[in-house]
């Protein structure tokens, strides 16, 4: 569950969308000016924070008039003010009994159940509030917190992108709208790996996956694993290639994409990166010839291979050169100085790109404007030549064009490639039935969420590099690359910016535990628990503290509140099995043991839960369990043992 994103300052949310109250219109009779006198009291004692005063006031002025609804909304707002959200709750649910349509009961009993982590609850009330007030951000932020909490991860996109029509450069928004696009992707990705655990895409992924980490050792080994599922998938040696040539191994990055071509003689992204490690490798005039046959293709397409047409926070990072190649880069440029090809202008291009100097013109490079027509017959002709930006700019044309069922998949991971995101994905949204849940369809929503993710990214960048958001954004990848150092520097930079933005203390406290760091990390996921009471990783954190130097009965109420938060969480369920051990509660040790069995990938919850059968004299139970724990153990031990001998070849320097 996303933590709450926003600490919503009632005061000033309910001038913004609900406006002024006023007893104008009311039809009081004789109590008017009591009425008034009631009024103006609550109004200044609010202004002053004099809760209790205005609480008084304000129930006054209900037992004159029970049926003014901006009264019991107020009234609950004074509540949720002072920390008592039931009865806040009670008296917004009455507003809006009495007039539905009220922005400001809406909006603030959205926000409740929002904080109780509630969002199926919260989305009709906060889309009640949005349609009265379309162009307030704060309620479509906290509409997409509501979708985010109830699933609906396409539906928190769209809002977040009305909201961020409002306001284009908030940075909040867009961090927020990357993080969205990147749990559709992991959702595709888990997809499938349950429907096709086996399959090429699957491995293929889990190979993307490492070589963006730049762990290009892991990379190969899973990019050889799909190889191995099927030799002539089309695709898989140049990207084996690729990774290769980003690791300064030019010799083996140029086999991998001979073979690519031997497959497919016109795979362009092959000829495109065959010329780049020609051209690494000194032999100018071979590569310059691949690549004037490339740009002869598809221009645009070319640049994009490259990573020429990307800057700063995109996809370029992941195309950059190691340092030790630099050189050899100047050795290219000293050769090509004198030469007009188009050729020649993509390789200045490319040099320049690769050593971030500023000014590198591509003009010449541009797409012409009148590329083959765009008939439907020759949409296949255009995929098969992998002119991907031709498919792209033809179906700009003609968006009414009707493609064949049998050829929409290919269509869409043309789109794909040629990095319109946005038509892919209604291409695969569009796909018969048979096709849409396949793993082919999965691979490319996933692909297309991951772009979507960086280009939000990117913007986030272009807003405000300094911001407290790409500190966090910083961080979030050095975490996901396992560097943990520049994780949490990157961090505590966001928390000097920003101290009570959400989750960031729970980041921090998170690396803290990882790193044994027990005092500092409960600082830091205490912290995080003030801002948000039911964070299920802070409260998972820091329970398994106190399991560390067994004080279990100081952890378990942390976990039992993170087990009320993420429910279905076998690790939580685990931890809680622990607590209970450390506490001889056996029994309740063995059913969350039990629970925790799903996720198990060594045997260790196995072993754990032997040795509750032990303590409670389940002797045939427990020799059961010693036995899946052994062969567990012994699977992943030689498993490891094999990756390790792996990793060991591949990292051998090349000779």
């Amino acid at each position: 569950m996303r933590s709450i994103l926003y600490i919503v300052i009632f005061g000033l949310a309910l001038l913004a969308v609900s406006g002024s109250l006023s007893a104008q219109g009311l039809n009081i009779g004789p109590l008017d000016s009591e009425f008034q006198a009631h009024m103006a009291a609550a109004q200044q004692a609010q202004q002053a924070q004099d809760y209790a005063t205005a609480e008084k006031e304000y129930l006054a002025l209900l037992k004159l008039d029970p049926g003014f609804a901006e009264i019991h909304m107020n009234l609950g707002l004074i509540y949720q003010l002072q920390g008592r959200d039931v009865d806040a709750i009670r008296q917004f649910r009455a507003a809006l009994k009495l007039k539905p349509s009220l922005t400001g009961a809406n909006f603030f009993l959205g926000v409740n159940y929002c904080r109780k982590g509630d969002g199926a609850a919260a989305i009709p009330h906060l889309k009640a509030a949005a349609a009265q007030n379309p162009q307030q951000v704060e309620i479509l932020s906290w509409l997409a917190t509501a979708q985010d909490l109830a699933g609906q991860r396409r539906a928190e996109v769209a809002t977040l992108n009305r909201a961020l029509e409002l306001k284009p450069r908030n940075i909040d928004l867009l961090y927020l709208l990357g993080q969205a696009y990147e749990r559709l992707g992991k959702q595709q990705v888990a997809g499938l790996k349950r429907s096709a655990p086996n399959s090429v895409r699957a491995e293929q992924l889990v190979a993307e996956s490492y070589a963006a980490s730049n762990e290009w050792p892991s990379a190969v080994i899973h990019f050889q694993n799909a190889l191995a599922k099927h030799p002539d998938f089309p695709g898989l040696h140049v990207q084996l290639g690729e990774v290769y040539l980003r690791a300064g191994r030019l010799k083996q990055a140029t086999a991998e994409f001979e073979s690519e071509l031997k497959q497919n003689p016109n795979n362009l992204r092959a000829t495109v990166r065959r010329g780049e490690a020609k051209l690494l490798r000194g032999e100018i005039k071979d590569a310059l010839q691949d690549w004037n046959q490339a740009l002869a293709a598809d221009a645009a397409q070319v640049k994009r291979i490259l990573g020429i047409s990307e800057t700063g926070f995109g996809d370029a990072a992941l195309e950059q050169l190691p340092d030790a190649l630099h050189s050899r880069l100047d050795e290219a440029a000293s050769a090509i100085k004198d030469d007009p090809s188009p050729a020649a202008s993509l390789a200045v291009a490319f040099i320049a790109s690769q050593k971030n100097q500023p000014g590198a013109t591509i003009s010449t490079l541009e797409q012409r404007s009148s590329p083959d027509g765009c008939l439907q017959s020759n949409i296949n002709k255009l995929i098969e030549s992998q002119r991907y930006s031709k498919v792209a700019a033809c179906l700009s044309r003609e968006p009414a064009m009707r493609i064949p069922p049998d050829l929409q998949l290919r269509v869409a991971s043309a789109l794909a490639q040629a990095g319109d995101y946005e038509s892919a994905l209604k291409m695969l949204d569009s796909l018969p039935p048979s096709q849409r849940q396949g793993p082919e369809a999965a691979y490319w929503r996933a692909k297309c969420f991951e772009k979507l993710a960086t280009a939000a990214y990117l913007r986030l960048y272009q807003a405000d590099p300094n911001s407290y958001r790409v500190h966090e954004l910083l961080g979030d990848l050095a975490a996901t690359r396992s560097d943990d150092a520049k994780a949490i520097e990157e961090y505590r930079a966001a928390l000097a910016l920003n101290s009570t933005a959400p989750n960031l203390h729970y980041n921090l406290g998170h690396l803290l535990w990882k790193g044994l760091s027990v005092p500092e990390a409960r600082v830091e996921l205490e912290a995080e628990l003030k801002i948000n009471p039911s964070h299920a990783g802070a409260l998972h954190d820091l329970g398994n503290t106190y399991l560390l130097e067994h004080q279990p009965e100081v952890g378990l109420p942390y976990l039992k509140r993170a087990e009320v938060a993420e429910p279905n969480d076998p690790d939580i369920h685990r931890d809680l099995g622990t607590a209970y051990f450390q506490l001889k509660d056996y029994n309740k040790a063995e059913a969350e043991y039990k629970l925790a069995l799903a996720n198990d990938q060594d045997g260790s919850v196995h072993y754990k839960l032997a040795k509750v059968y032990q303590l409670l004299g389940k002797r045939a139970e427990a020799d059961r369990e010693f036995a899946i724990y052994t062969a567990m153990n012994q699977e992943t031990h030689s498993k490891l043992e094999q990756r390790g001998r792996r990793l060991a070849d591949i990292e051998r320097p090349a000779e």
